[in-house]
């Protein structure tokens, strides 16, 4: 069989590790054109050259998401490099743990700037450039937490943020639909991330698995699949979307 994203150029963003590295590594697998997105400084260098090794193609840029002037060139840098944007998975994120009564509005301001602003800058800038190509595909990185927040103590701004990007997609998918772009959003649940582990321990880690019905962490493989599949031709018919990915801990 063809694979499912021969000769199609995919941006990644926040993809030097984690969900973004495993959804880069899918694409590539699938034939995809890749640009790796991530803050200077990060691992993204190393994880564009990992993937050129296996036989890929990849551009690795070093930009900050809620920088208007880095975003404008993380689209114009992929446009150039690949000749387009056919699939923006936008996956940058940040979520630091404050109780909300020790929030201050600097920590709030970072939170939705990077998970919120990045989400609209980047989706406006790569949709200009797919609507003058009268196509393409957007998969959001949401969560669970935008729809409780049963599972996520002092992630306040954390989930609000993320409320934004599940609304987003629900807002753009009739007027992006008029320009041939379809926009979806995966909501992971809790996954096996160094994020993840880094927040919870032992007992943590256990009374969290006991409450997924799945009985289990999700990989960030599991992520990239559920991405795949949204910005593929599988999915051609869906679009303004958020689906769950999460062991079954919503509707437990």
């Amino acid at each position: 069989m063809r694979p499912r994203f021969s000769g199609r150029a995919a941006l990644v963003t926040g993809s030097a590790r984690g969900i973004g590295r495993a959804v880069a590594e899918a694409l590539a697998n699938e034939g995809a054109r890749l640009a790796l997105v991530d803050l200077p400084g990060s691992c993204v260098t190393r994880a564009a050259i990992e993937l050129q090794a296996r036989g890929g193609t990849a551009v690795a840029i070093e930009a900050d998401v809620s920088s208007t002037a880095d975003v404008a060139r993380a689209v114009a840098t992929t446009a150039t490099e690949l000749g387009g944007i056919d699939l923006l998975v936008n996956n940058a994120g940040i979520a630091p743990m404050c109780a909300f009564l020790e929030t201050d509005v600097e920590l709030y301001d970072r939170v939705m700037a990077v998970n919120a602003r990045g989400s609209f800058l980047m989706t406006l800038a790569a949709a200009r450039v797919m609507a003058a190509a009268a196509g393409g595909s957007i998969v959001q990185i949401s969560s669970t937490c935008a729809f409780t927040a049963g599972a996520s103590r002092n992630l306040s701004a954390y989930n609000m943020s993320k409320a934004a990007v599940r609304q987003m997609v629900a807002s753009l998918a009739s007027e992006l639909a008029d320009h041939g772009i379809r926009i979806n959003a995966v909501a992971p649940g809790t996954i096996d991330t160094e994020m993840t582990r880094a927040s919870l321990d032992a007992d943590g880690t256990a009374a969290m698995v006991r409450r997924i019905p799945l009985k289990g962490f999700g990989q960030p493989a599991d992520i990239a699949e559920a991405c795949l599949f949204l910005g593929s031709e599988s999915a051609r018919y869906v679009t303004g979307q958020t689906l769950v990915v999460d062991g079954g801990w919503l509707v437990r």
